[in-house]
């Protein structure tokens, strides 16, 4: 499994099932010690060898060479070590386990051991009861626990009453010990008492209120706990008891994990850094026990303990907070265990996750067009190195043999020749392994044209990064691949390097051909769209060549044909043919597509012949019109590529992309294509433009920057001055660049190099044309313009407060004309951003990959269609809603939705009743039934279904949509008519045979039979429902008895053939069982993050609303984050309030939070200190006005008033904005504050609005001197709280709301759906408070959303967030135009989704699942997953991928999803070909038995069933005599032929086992010259298929099962109208030369079956005159009671349904001579040539009079 590099080992290789953790209890690590370590050195001074007792004991094991392990007594390769251990001189803690040891005693009595609380306790039953899983128990009773501080004893019992209480309550049973307090300090631990209330100071000072808890205290404690109280905690009896983690015994890894390294030549050793550890560790505990000895005082020995704790803690910990680390002597710091573990290098993902590999090769890349699209160019040397192995079979002996002879040297050879022993003969050294190969053995063989290898580049961020290509040998040193694959790998050639991985086995070979394969990756799930398209030159050369000047002349039209791939040698009409005759691109490249092949793009005006040649039209594979470019060609959706790989698969699509290229490529060399400087150049007419355009702008600019200085500027709603300036001028700036860019691309002229790029799509955008030709245009550093850099300005070349375009960053050079020092500084500027952003967005976007591939990496489709993790736990009832495979989804229409009521009546409604409502004259044919009652019920009820479905699509899946979005459905039933259409060749004009009520019906039927979800439970039946519905519309709406009659005219062959194929491909698109969806979800939404901008500053609608977009949106979503950078809720108003402007706004005010700090200006404190006047003259009026007139409370209050006054400047353009009144704002401010407050207030129209506010001091002030300092400051902290607590009016969290026009997709009274029609007012806020806004009038609740997901889950539940996360990625991955299917959005969103909680994508969501432990700890906090895992003695069951990855094994996904049964008796009749040579027949016959995989497939081959067992081998040869003949007679050629005609099928038909017979050099064996061979499509030199190109060809090699063509049902040679099988057939007829008694070669004039040949004379005891083969005594023959016989009823190749043997079959018609009824031999039992007592099976065919 592992490779070649362990030793043959006989123990068998088993599958780990589960993996138990656990903690390894003293007794256990000294059981498995080989040796006790007591000193710290190594070697042994005196004599230079590892000492014993020392770290390197060599009873642990050995990493020397030289010296063999005293333990297993076996080498460096073979044994692996032994544990040794070190007896601690005091128990330590282990500091992964403090932690948890903390936890525990906090939850027992640390004086008796017992649980604190108990089941008798019912609040802490009821708490645990429902806990199953312990790590939660534990946390459960701890939270508990912990806050409890005795031990409760019993009642005591009075004994006086204890007589008449029939059972005493279950008391707790505690010591009643009062409970410290525990604290964690480093590596101690302490306790702590709290003090009584009632014990004096002087008692406290006994007892110290906290000591030290030391290791062997805390052990014996953790010792006392019981077995029941152990459970309840939710540790382990059996695995993991507390008390184990306390360590008290050390084990010592062997040597092989901490390796000495030899320095210079062996002299030196340095030691491994574990090594140096636990020489440390061994010398503490030596101290602590000297100094015990010694009787040392107590405080000696704690320090030397507390050495030895931190010892073993760096040991396996070096990281520990609060703790030095442990240093070497160099001052690094020591690599512990733990470090050994985590991280990326650490163990587990570098070692076992992911390790380097065998049989891989890594070089550059360079493109070459000439190779076909799979294809990828290996260099010889790399060839030459890499191996495959190849097992030696009949087929191949001769050709490995020449391999084996020319050696690894020369090409093409071998490396290596492994024996069935498992010996490995290096062909280096052995040159003796020439002469001799067997059956069985393998050939290690270079690598030759047309292996399938895996090739790579990373980073692989989806499953097209790795693509299995054939090699093609080509010379020098780079890979070479075809252009068209490298978007996948997102390669390039400016120097990308890439990895080829070969694969070692067959079943690997298969699944690369089968499923990995370039061509059968085309199409990708990720956006059900290609991946690969034409690319670079040839796009650019394409379109050229399909212009319509594109003409060629016969020479050329001659080479370029010769470039097709697969020519037929037809030459098309020339387009023109006088003067000379002339052929169009347009027509040469028709030639590469493939017939059947339909397209269509309506040109701009549309039109059958478009003025500018735009749109395009492909009719049967011809392209009609249009150039063709990008749109056709390329990686898009419904494109060539796209509609090729549907209509004729995945081969077919190769060849398209090979013919392409290779076509325009020629054409391409001979015209010619360059770019130039000239190219960038614009004429001058355009440039004057340019610069008057530029020129203007800028005095645009020049005048917004003149109102910003005067003042004239209005603010845009939301936004400051200084925003909607900067974003006015931006505005300005942009349409600059661009408007005059637009104007000189449109002023190009067609010929312009650059242009051609740009419109064929191969390079280059609008963009770049206006920064080389017009201008570069502004410079941005975070999203604004070029910031001051320096005071007030961005350069000193500048003036100060310099706003001007060229200061800020506007570049208005064009590259050509080349930049100024400062436009060049400015553009460097934004460069570098670019650059900065790149790196760090890489990554981000890397590690977004990683947590989302490991959070649904065990995600797949289960045999039920359920899609579930490895736990089992049900993430989809089915995959994407529809159990279809995204590959296989394409954008369709589903017409009824989109229709108003009066086109869908006429389409769709018929009324035969009616005359005008009937079908049009002329569609069906007469004699149909068209106008009974009957039918039209049918109809009725036909369009009643349409009318439902239309309504449910309108209203219910999928409300308030565009009717112009398109529908991902997987079948596209257009092109399946329209190839209807084609294939049948419709005729418009002749009536159709097809009823209208059999239309009706065979759908209703269709829509039936697609099943997705198998079952007959009511709950199955609805999912089916749900999950076909859909589809089911669409069938519907496609298939309408109107729509099929008068716009397709398919007639009833066409429309049964439509809905056949409909079913097919629909069955074909369901979902694989076994289908990683997980990971494939995972890279379809990392892939394209990948692409994402980093930071996107982007305004959406509102300009001052700025919205997190790109990566750290998506971040922020699948972090699950509360604090997003920008909560916003879109509030949707009632129908009445959406449609005023003024309600609207009125919702708005209520809306924003307004507190009085938002409209405070100013405010002051002053000493005023006459209440009823002011020293203020500002204040003077409104003072005066309060108290001219006289109050009754007033005059009471005014004594109380303080002197001092708080007084409060509001700023009116707030207020007047917020529609606040003075007397409102008073108001609340007094509501506050009620009586402790006197206010007053100025008028509203007054010129400075102020509010007065005064303390009422209380009437009794005992302290009045206190109070009266103090007042300023009481004032100052009144101020503070006052702004922040008085709220004036709004939601709290809504900061800010704008009000925005959009658009409202209603349904119109006619029923047609109008999306731009109507448009509603909408708020949108900044800030979210979803629960209190949902609750404010006038605003629509049902559609209010918030974008923050956490807020939606709380306030309105799972299903909503479920909503809401995938409203969000939608938005986040469609802003920069990318597309992801559905389906794996959805996935993602169930996986955060379906626990019930959110959970993040991060180490908080996905380690807190309770997958299994390995899986867990593969993704982070390794160690401290682990040490959770062992402290609880947890057990993985080896379920999910990454834990079979760690062992290397095959994990249960994909084709390991299940396992393959093999079929025994179906193997007995495998066919064997004769006609091989044959060497080991003596070792087939060595191996006996009937084992059903045996290599050698010979004749003689005891495995096959043709023998008995029973019969000795010698004597079957004996038996046969006359046939085991050599070369030189001719008889068994002669039979050969008819053995094959009789029963391709039998493995030993009446062919003669003689194989010797046919060896090439016998002189009349197989000569192609010999008479009889021409007929036999079968055998010899003429055979097609003995010639067969590759090596399983159809007859041979049994172990290709499967796959051989022969075995397929389609194959030729089984098709039972086979030429070879048809009755017709010359070689079967009954007077056919060859069998007709009269046939030369039956007739007894043949010298071979003369009467005198000695040979087949009838006194022969061979053969009986009526069998010229066997006669009924052959001792050879098969005793009825064989017990191998092969026509053992059982045996299911006899089965009467064998096409073989079906009494039908040509092969056996009664006339055959060779199945005369008379011969004994074939009597109906005997298929093959065994007599078997017709009883066995003779019945079966009894019901044919033939076999009487």
């Amino acid at each position: 499994m592992l490779g070649h590099q362990f030793a043959y080992s006989a123990a068998p290789v088993r599958k780990v099932r589960e993996v138990q953790f656990g903690i390894l209890s003293p007794e256990e690590i000294k059981a498995y010690s080989v040796a006790k370590i007591e000193h710290p050195e190594v070697m042994d001074e005196t004599t230079h060898k590892p000492k014993l007792g020392g770290l390197m004991d060599p009873r642990m094991g050995t990493i020397d060479r030289n010296f063999k392990c005293q333990t297993c007594g076996e080498g460096m390769s073979e044994c692996p070590g032994h544990f040794a251990h070190i007896e601690l001189a005091r128990p330590v803690f282990h500091p992964g386990f403090i932690v948890k040891v903390k936890k525990i005693l906090e939850c027992i009595c640390v004086n008796c051991g017992r649980l604190k609380a108990d089941s008798s306790d019912p609040t802490f039953a009821d708490r645990i009861r429902h806990i199953r899983d312990p790590k939660a128990r534990m946390q459960a009773v701890w939270s508990y626990c912990k806050s409890k501080m005795t031990c409760e004893p019993d009642e005591p019992k009075d004994e006086n009453d204890g007589g008449d209480q029939d059972e005493p309550k279950k008391g707790h049973g505690g010591c009643g010990a009062q409970q410290p307090l525990i604290r964690k300090e480093g590596l101690k631990l302490f306790v702590q008492y709290k003090r009584g209330k009632d014990e004096d100071e002087d008692v406290k000072s006994l007892q110290p209120d906290k000591r030290l808890f030391p290791p062997h205290e805390v052990y014996t404690a953790l010792k006392k706990i019981s077995d029941s109280d152990l459970h309840l905690l939710g540790l382990s009896v059996d695995y993991a008891r507390p008390e184990w983690m306390i360590l008290t015994v050390l084990p010592v890894p062997p040597p092989p994990v901490r390796p000495s390294i030899a320095v210079d030549g062996g002299t030196m050793r340095s030691e491994d850094d574990l090594t140096y550890k636990l020489g440390d560790i061994i010398k503490a505990s030596a101290n602590v026990r000297r100094c015990e000895q010694e009787g040392a005082p107590a405080h000696v020995i704690n320090e030397f303990e507390q050495l030895l704790q931190f010892h073993v803690a760096t040991y396996m910990d070096n990281d520990i907070a609060g703790i030095p680390q442990a240093l070497q002597k160099s001052g690094r710091p020591v690599k512990a265990i733990r470090a050994r573990l985590k991280g990326k290098e650490g163990r587990l993902r570098g070692n076992l996750m992911g390790k380097r590999v065998d049989f891989s090769a890594r070089t550059v890349i360079t493109g070459d067009p000439n190779l076909q699209l799979d294809e990828v160019g290996v260099p010889r040397s790399i060839a030459m190195n890499l191996t495959f192995p190849e097992r030696v079979t009949p087929y191949n002996i001769a050709y490995l043999q020449e391999l084996v002879r020319n050696g690894p040297t020369v090409y093409p050879g071998a490396r290596y020749v492994v024996r069935d022993t498992g010996e490995r003969i290096d062909l280096r050294y052995n040159k003796r392994a020439d002469a001799f190969l067997q059956y069985g053995w393998i050939v290690e063989r270079h690598l030759k044209d047309g292996d399938f290898v895996l090739f790579n580049r990373q980073p692989s961020l989806h499953k097209m990064s790795m693509m299995s290509h054939r090699v093609r040998l080509m010379p020098y040193s780079t890979f070479r691949l075809n252009l068209s694959v490298t978007p996948p790998y997102n390669a390039d050639f400016d120097g990308d390097e890439m990895n080829m991985h070969v694969p070692q086995s067959e079943e690997t070979r298969a699944e690369l051909s089968q499923i990995a394969w370039v061509p059968r990756q085309i199409i990708s799930p990720q956006a059900n769209k290609p991946v690969m398209g034409i690319v670079q030159d040839t796009l650019c050369g394409i379109r050229k060549f399909t212009l319509r000047d594109a003409f060629l002349d016969w020479n050329q039209v001659q080479n370029i044909l010769l470039w097709v791939p697969d020519w037929d040698g037809t030459i098309p009409t020339p387009a023109i043919i006088k003067p000379k005759p002339m052929w169009t691109g347009k027509q040469l490249l028709s030639m590469c597509i493939p017939r059947g092949i339909n397209i269509f793009r309506a040109p701009d005006p549309k039109s059958n012949n478009p003025v500018f040649d735009d749109g395009i039209m492909i009719e049967n594979g011809d392209i009609v019109f249009g150039v063709v470019e990008k749109k056709t060609v390329g990686a898009s959706q419904g494109g060539l590529v796209h509609v090729v790989f549907r209509e004729k698969g995945p081969e077919a699509t190769r060849t398209l992309f090979t013919g392409l290229q290779q076509v325009v490529n020629y054409w391409l060399f001979h015209n010619g294509f360059s770019i130039g400087i000239g190219d960038t150049i614009a004429d001058m007419k355009t440039m004057d433009y340019i610069q008057k355009q530029i020129a203007e702008r800028k005095q645009n600019v020049q005048q917004i920057v003149d109102d910003a200085y005067h003042d004239r500027l209005k603010p845009s709603p939301g936004m400051t001055i200084r925003e909607s300036f900067e974003k006015k001028v931006e505005r300005e700036l942009n349409l600059a660049r661009d408007h005059s860019g637009q104007y000189a691309q449109k002023h190009l002229k067609e010929d312009n190099n650059v242009k051609q790029m740009v419109v064929a799509g191969s390079k280059g955008s609008f963009i770049n044309i206006s920064q080389m030709s017009v201008c570069v245009g502004q410079q941005s550093v975070e999203g604004k313009r070029i910031p001051f850099g320096f005071r007030h300005r961005t350069l000193p070349h500048f003036t100060k407060d310099d706003f001007s375009p060229e200061a800020r960053g506007f570049v208005e050079n064009s590259y050509l004309r080349g930049l100024t020092p400062q436009e060049f500084f400015f553009h460097a500027m934004a460069g570098r951003e670019g650059l900065i952003d790149t790196a760090v967005k890489t990554a981000e976007t890397g590690y977004i990959q990683r947590r989302l591939v490991k959070a649904l990496e065990d995600v797949q489709v289960c045999y039920d269609g359920t899609v579930r993790n490895s736990l089992g736990d049900l993430i989809q009832f089915i995959y994407g809603e529809d159990g279809m495979d995204g590959a296989f989804i394409e954008r369709q229409n589903i017409e009824t939705f989109g229709l108003n009521n009066v086109q869908f009546e006429h389409d769709f409604r018929v009324d035969v009743t009616d005359p005008s409502g009937g079908f049009l004259p002329g569609v069906l044919q007469a004699g149909l039934d068209d106008s009974s009652i009957d039918l039209q019920g049918k109809l009725d009820e036909e369009f009643a279904q349409l009318s439902d479905d239309r309504r449910l699509l309108r209203n219910w899946i999928f409300p308030r949509t565009d009717p112009g979005a398109p529908r991902y459905l997987p079948v596209n039933l257009q092109r399946i008519v329209q190839n209807a259409m084609q294939i049948f060749h419709i005729d418009r004009r002749k009536p159709s045979d097809l009823e209208p009520a059999y239309i009706i019906d065979s759908v209703r039927d269709l829509c039936d039979r697609l099943v997705v979800v198998r079952g007959e439970s009511l709950l199955s039946k609805e999912a089916q429902q749900n999950a076909t519905l859909l589809f089911h519309m669409l069938l519907r709406a496609t298939f309408a008895t109107r729509r099929v009659l008068e716009r397709y005219h398919l007639n009833r062959e066409a429309f049964e053939w439509v809905l056949g194929e409909v079913e097919a491909k629909f069955n074909l698109s369901v979902a694989h069982p076994g289908e990683m969806c997980g990971t494939l979800a995972a890279q379809s939404i990392g892939e394209p993050a990948t692409q994402m901008t980093l930071n996107t500053f982007h305004y959406a609608g509102v300009s001052s609303k700025n919205v997190t977009l790109g990566v750290p949106r998506l971040k922020e979503i699948i972090n699950v984050a509360t604090n997003i950078k920008t909560p916003s809720l879109n509030v949707y108003l009632e129908d009445d309030i959406a449609k005023d402007a003024m309600m609207a706004k009125n919702v708005q005010q209520e809306l924003a939070f307004t507190s009085l700090r938002t409209v405070t200006a100013a405010v002051e404190i002053w000493y005023d200190p006459d209440p009823s006047s002011t020293i203020i003259p500002d204040d003077e009026d409104f003072v005066h006005a309060f108290f001219a007139i006289p109050d009754e409370e007033v005059e009471q209050k005014l004594h109380l008033m303080s002197p001092w006054l708080l007084r409060l400047e509001l700023d009116r353009a707030k207020m007047i904005d917020r529609k606040l009144t003075m007397t409102y704002v008073a108001n609340r401010i007094a509501q506050s504050f009620k009586t402790d407050l006197f206010v007053i207030w100025s008028e509203d129209n007054s010129e400075k609005l102020v509010i007065r506010c005064r303390v009422l001091g209380g009437a009794d002030k005992d302290e009045d001197d206190l109070g009266q300092v103090e007042e300023d400051i009481f004032l100052r902290q009144l101020e503070n709280t006052m702004l922040n607590s008085v709220e004036l009016r709004g939601v709290p969290g809504i900061q800010r709301v704008f009000l925005l026009e959009h658009d409202k997709i209603v349904v119109s009274p006619n029923g047609s759906i109008e999306a731009r029609a109507q448009k509603e007012w909408v708020l949108e806020t900044d800030g979210v408070n979803l629960k209190t806004v949902m609750c404010i009038d006038g605003v629509d609740f049902k559609r209010t959303y918030s974008n923050n997901c956490v807020e939606v889950f709380n306030v309105l539940g799972i299903e909503a967030a479920r909503a809401a996360i995938m409203k969000e990625l939608r938005n986040v991955i469609e802003f920069d135009g990318s597309y992801v299917n559905y389906r794996h959005l959805a996935l993602l969103c169930d996986l955060m989704t379906h626990r019930g909680t959110l959970m993040a994508i991060t180490r908080h969501g996905i380690n807190r699942a309770d997958t299994g432990a390995l899986m867990r700890c593969s993704f982070e906090e390794t160690v401290e997953i682990l040490m959770e895992a062992a402290a609880v003695g947890e057990k993985d069951d080896c379920h999910g991928i990454a834990e079979n990855i760690l062992f290397g094994q095959m994990a249960p996904m994909g084709t390991g999803a299940f396992e393959v049964a093999l079929d025994i008796d179906m193997l007995k009749d495998v066919i064997v070909d004769h006609r091989l040579p044959v060497q080991t027949m003596l070792a087939a016959q060595a191996d006996g038995g009937m084992t059903p995989g045996q290599v050698a497939m010979t004749p003689y081959d005891s495995n096959s069933p043709m023998w008995a067992q029973d019969v000795s081998f010698k004597g079957e040869t004996a038996a046969f005599s006359p046939l085991a003949v050599n070369g030189g007679e001719e008889a068994p050629a002669s039979y050969n032929l008819m053995g094959y005609g009789m029963s391709p099928m039998s493995s030993h038909g009446a062919m003669s086992p003689a194989a010797a017979g046919y060896s090439p050099s016998s002189p009349n064996a197989y000569s192609p010259t010999s008479p009889y061979l021409a007929q036999s499509p079968f055998a010899g030199a003429t055979s097609p298929m003995g010639t067969s190109p590759y090596a399983t060809s159809p007859f041979y090699d049994r172990s290709h099962g499967a796959t051989s063509p022969t075995y397929s049902p389609t194959s030729p040679a089984l098709n039972l109208t086979s030429p070879g099988y048809s009755p017709t057939s010359p070689r079967y007829s009954p007077t056919s030369p060859s069998f007709s008694p009269t046939s030369p070669r039956y007739s007894p004039q043949s010298p071979s079956f003369s009467p005198t040949s000695p040979r087949y004379s009838p006194t022969s005891p061979s053969f009986s005159p009526a069998s010229p083969r066997y006669s009924p005594t052959s001792p050879a023959q098969m005793s009825p009671t064989s017990p191998t016989s092969p026509a053992s009823p059982a045996s299911p190749r006899y089965s009467p349904t064998s096409p073989a043997y079906s009494p039908t079959s040509p092969a056996y018609s009664p006339a055959s001579p060779a199945y005369s009824p008379t011969s004994p031999q074939w009597s109906p039992s005997s298929p093959s040539q065994t007599q078997n007592g017709s009883t066995s099976r003779g019945h079966a065919y009894s019901t044919s009079p033939s076999w009487d």
